[in-house]
C-alpha cells in the first residue's frame, strides 16, 4: 500500500497577523522540520498564495525557504489552485482563470521553477464538470476531489485504481478519501498505532490511500498530531508518494463522471442536491444576501473602465472579497462569526467604494446598503440566537463533525 497525503494551508486575506504567526509556529514550521527529518517521506501540498505573501510580508520567510527546499529534494509535490480561496463552481469563468494564474504567477515568484504544479486543488475541493473543463484547458493533469463525489456516496472509489474524467481525455480525478482523513481531522490517529490497526489487511494490498485535510491539523488544531507523520516517515510502513506519483504505480485507469461536492458535504446534502452546503445554502437567508452583494460587486467592477485611477485598487479588493471563509462562517453549519462575515462583505463592498466617481453614485450607495444589510442580518442572528440554533440543528443532524476546527483558537 502507497499513502498519497495531500495537505492544504492557506489564511484568509481578512486575517489577522498575530494568527498568521501563531499558526506558522505551530504547524508551518512543524511541517518543514518534520519533513526534512525523514528524507523518504512524502506529501503533495497546496499553499494558498495568499498564504505565500502573507508569510513573506510578516518576515517568516523560512517556511518559504524549508518549502522550496523540500521541493527540490523532491518530498513536496505542489498543486495549483485559486490566489484567494473562492469557491470556483460560484464565481464566473472568467474569474476562476484569473484567481488560479494570480495563484500560480505568485507561487512562481516566490518558490521559483520548482513550483510547477501538475495537479489542482479547487477550493474546499468543491467540484463541478465546468471546473475540472477549465483546469484542464488551462493545462493541469488532474484534479483532486472529496470521494462523495463519485456516485454520491462514501465507500465507492476503488483504490487500487486510477480514474479519468469522462469527456475530459486522459484528464485525471483523485478521490480523497473520507474516513481515514477525518479520523486525522479529528484526532482518531494521534500515533502509528491506531492508524495501522485500521488499516488491517490493506497494508499488504497492492492500493493506495489517497488522505487530505488542512495542513494545520499537524501541530495547529490538534498539538502533537505530527507525531503521525513523523512515525510513519520513520517506519516506511506505508510508503508514502505524491499523488503524481501515484500514475506509475497503477496502470488500471477506469472513467468516471464526479458530480458537484465539496470535502465537507454530507450524505444527505449531497441526496437533497446541495453540492456546497458551507457556502450556498438553499433558503439560507444569510447566504442569500452575502451572494446579491458578491454578485453586485462582481457585477460593477466589470463594468468600470480598467483606465479609471481607482480601479486597481477595486480589482485587488474585489479578488480578495471572493475568498470562501465569509460564506463558511455564516452558514452555522456549524461554523459561524459575526467579525468573519463582516470582513468579507467590507472587502466586496470597498471594491466598489473604491471606484469613486468611476461609477455612478447610486451603485455605490445600492453597494452600502447590501453590506449594512449583511451585516445587519448577521448582528441579528448573533443577538436573537438563532445562529446558535441553526448550528444545534445541524450538529444533532450531522454528530459525526465533532470538532470546530477554528484558526487561532
Amino acid at each position: 500500500m502507497y499513502w498519497s497525503n495531500f495537505l492544504h494551508i492557506y489564511q484568509p486575506p481578512t486575517q489577522a497577523e498575530e494568527i498568521v504567526r501563531k499558526v506558522t509556529d505551530e504547524s508551518y514550521r512543524t511541517l518543514v522540520r518534520v519533513l526534512k527529518k525523514a528524507p523518504g517521506g512524502k506529501i503533495t501540498l497546496n499553499i494558498s498564495a495568499v498564504l505565500t505573501q502573507q508569510l513573506a510580508r510578516y518576515g517568516l520567510d523560512d517556511v518559504i525557504r524549508g518549502l522550496r527546499e523540500l521541493a527540490e529534494r523532491g518530498q513536496i509535490e505542489f498543486t495549483g489552485s485559486a490566489m484567494y480561496h473562492p469557491i470556483l463552481p460560484l464565481i464566473p469563468k472568467d474569474e476562476v482563470i484569473r484567481q488560479i494564474k494570480l495563484n500560480n504567477d505568485v507561487n512562481h515568484r516566490y518558490f521559483g521553477e520548482v513550483y510547477k504544479p501538475t495537479g489542482f486543488f479547487p477550493p474546499e475541493m468543491c467540484y463541478s464538470y465546468e471546473v475540472a473543463q477549465t483546469v484542464a484547458e488551462l493545462g493541469f493533469r488532474w484534479i483532486i476531489v472529496d470521494e462523495v463525489s463519485f456516485k454520491r456516496k462514501i465507500g465507492s472509489v476503488k483504490y487500487d485504481r486510477l480514474y479519468k474524467v469522462e469527456g475530459l481525455g486522459d484528464f485525471l480525478v483523485f478521490f480523497k478519501e473520507r474516513p481515514f482523513s477525518a479520523g486525522i481531522t479529528y484526532g482518531t490517529y494521534p500515533s502509528t498505532e491506531p492508524f495501522l490497526a485500521a488499516l488491517k489487511d490493506g497494508l499488504g494490498k497492492h492500493s493506495y490511500l489517497l488522505t487530505g485535510t488542512d495542513g494545520e491539523v499537524y501541530g495547529h488544531h490538534r498539538p502533537g498530531q505530527e507525531k503521525l507523520l513523523s512515525q510513519v516517515f520513520a517506519r516506511g510502513t506505508p510508503k508514502t508518494c505524491t499523488i503524481s506519483e501515484l500514475i506509475k504505480h497503477f496502470a488500471q485507469v477506469d472513467t468516471a463522471s464526479p458530480v458537484p461536492s465539496s470535502w465537507s458535504t454530507c450524505d444527505d446534502e449531497m441526496a437533497q442536491g446541495i453540492p456546497y452546503p458551507q457556502w450556498q445554502y438553499p433558503g439560507h437567508e444569510l447566504h442569500r444576501l452575502q451572494w446579491q452583494l458578491t454578485d453586485f460587486a462582481l457585477h460593477t467592477v466589470k463594468k468600470a473602465s480598467a483606465e479609471s485611477p481607482g480601479f486597481p485598487e477595486a480589482r485587488g479588493l474585489l479578488d480578495e472579497g471572493l475568498h470562501s471563509c465569509q460564506y463558511w462562517w455564516a452558514s452555522c453549519r456549524p461554523w459561524w462569526s459575526v467579525e468573519m462575515i463582516e470582513c468579507g462583505a467590507q472587502k466586496l463592498y470597498q471594491a466598489v467604494e473604491s471606484l469613486g466617481n468611476a461609477v455612478d453614485r447610486k451603485r455605490t450607495e445600492e453597494a452600502s446598503r447590501l453590506f449594512q444589510t449583511v451585516v445587519s442580518k448577521a448582528r441579528q442572528w448573533q443577538e436573537s440566537g438563532e445562529a446558535q440554533r441553526l448550528k444545534q440543528k445541524y450538529r444533532e443532524e450531522h454528530p459525526e463533525v465533532s470538532t470546530e476546527l477554528t484558526f487561532g483558537g
